[in-house]
């Protein structure tokens, strides 16, 4: 009986052991450093709309004539550029109700998209993640689930595919929930640094003032090989508190709805990838994608506003191939359908004076260790529109264009 008890004592003591063991594992937390030095050497056949010292290049710029008939715009240029080095943490641990706590901080020197100043330091990413075996919720700053970080394109601008493929970061409150082949993501979404355009310029407030959050929906379906997935997008804002006639001031609470839908899929097998995106989609300047709204009827007693979304199609296809070293091709087609109604005022947005886009991209690059070597061509073609109708679509338009050669050399760490 005495050699019973002692046994049972020693795999009660066994079995605490074990559970304290891994309360402690499970309490323990871990930090990962990581990040790259980037530099960048660019040659531009043209001057273009772009940020970041040219660094984030987004399309050539129209004709301007000086005095005699000389075009001010078609000059080239050349820059070196390691604004975009990038240094991120990632946390892990400790578990939560059951769930893996983890999270990421991420930082660069680019300052704020839209800006020309160097060497600022700007948030990337900032979030907490909880994991469960099916279910994932994401709270902080993260790509914007229309960016699709499984599915966007392999080229080595910072762009990213600008102006065919969202980009956009944004506080949110993101859900997904995973069940066999499938995953569905749901998401709020607030804005920061990148904003919709409005009567007093770029500001987050319009989304802000709505009491609305950015809304979107998401299902990804991944058999072997493949992911296909389907979004749809809501958006409101509010453009104006107040209008004004004369010296009379009015309340108004008018404000615009928007919507997008998004198709895309990737097929990955050994050395090969395909992958592609279209999009149709209502005032999504915030990603720094053509479109915008304008006003469609004036209230000539209130001044008070009723406003049109611009409806534009977004389509790009890419494949790769290699594994130290890699070629690319990426292309893309960007076309503005015009708004919904009749336009009467003004206009708010980006690129709403072009009709389409369009870009060529071969990529090659080389990876010994964590050192890379890439050279890109970019050829860009922007059409400005040289008549409208009464809703913003180009009955004809000229086209412009620039070929950027980039040279870029990673340190990864």
């Amino acid at each position: 009986m005495k050699y019973k008890i002692t046994f049972l004592l020693l795999l009660i003591n066994l079995f605490l052991g074990q559970i304290i063991a891994q309360e402690k594992k499970d309490n323990k937390i871990k930090f990962e450093g990581s990040g790259f030095i980037k530099t960048d050497i660019y040659f531009d056949s043209r001057q273009n709309v772009e940020a970041l010292e040219g660094l984030l290049h987004l399309f050539p710029k129209d004709i301007s004539y000086d005095a005699n008939e000389n075009d001010l715009n078609a000059k080239s240029s050349l820059g070196i550029v390691d604004i975009s080095s990038r240094v991120r943490g990632k946390i892990s641990g400790p578990k939560i109700w059951g769930a893996k706590l983890s999270g990421l901080l991420e930082i660069d020197f680019t300052g704020i998209t839209g800006g020309f100043s160097s060497s600022r330091v700007r948030l990337r990413h900032a979030y907490s993640k909880l994991n469960w075996e099916k279910t994932e919720i994401l709270l902080g700053q993260e790509w914007h689930p229309m960016f699709v970080k499984e599915v966007f394109p392999s080229v080595m601008s910072l762009n990213t595919g600008i102006p065919f493929q969202p980009f956009n970061r944004s506080p949110m409150l993101q859900a997904s929930y995973t069940a066999g082949k499938f995953k569905f993501i749901g998401a709020i979404i607030s804005q920061a640094d990148y904003v919709n355009s409005g009567p007093e310029g770029k500001s987050a407030k319009y989304l802000k003032n709505s009491n609305i959050p950015n809304l979107h929906f998401q299902v990804q379906f991944k058999p072997e090989n493949f992911i296909f997935g389907l979004a749809v997008d809501y958006k409101c804002i509010k453009p104006r508190l107040s209008t004004q006639v004369k010296t009379k001031t009015f309340i108004t609470n008018e404000k615009l709805n928007s919507y997008a839908g998004m198709a895309y899929f990737k097929y990955h097998k050994s050395k090969f990838t395909a992958k592609g995106k279209v999009i149709y989609g209502q005032n999504l300047s915030e990603n720094i994608m053509p479109g915008g709204y304008g006003v469609r009827y004036i209230n000539p007693e209130t001044g008070h506003e009723q406003y049109t979304p611009f409806n534009h199609i977004y389509s790009w296809a890419n494949i790769t191939y290699g594994e130290k070293t890699k070629v690319g091709l990426f292309g893309g087609y960007t076309k503005n359908l015009g708004a919904n109604n009749q336009i009467v005022g003004d206009t708010y947005g980006l690129a709403l004076n072009t009709d389409y886009f369009y870009r060529i991209t071969p990529t090659i690059s080389h990876k010994i260790k964590n050192f890379l070597l890439a050279l890109e061509l970019e050829y860009t073609v922007a059409a400005y529109g040289d008549k409208a109708d009464n809703y913003g679509k180009f009955e004809t338009s000229h086209e412009v264009s620039n070929t950027r050669l980039l040279f870029s050399v990673f340190h990864f760490f």
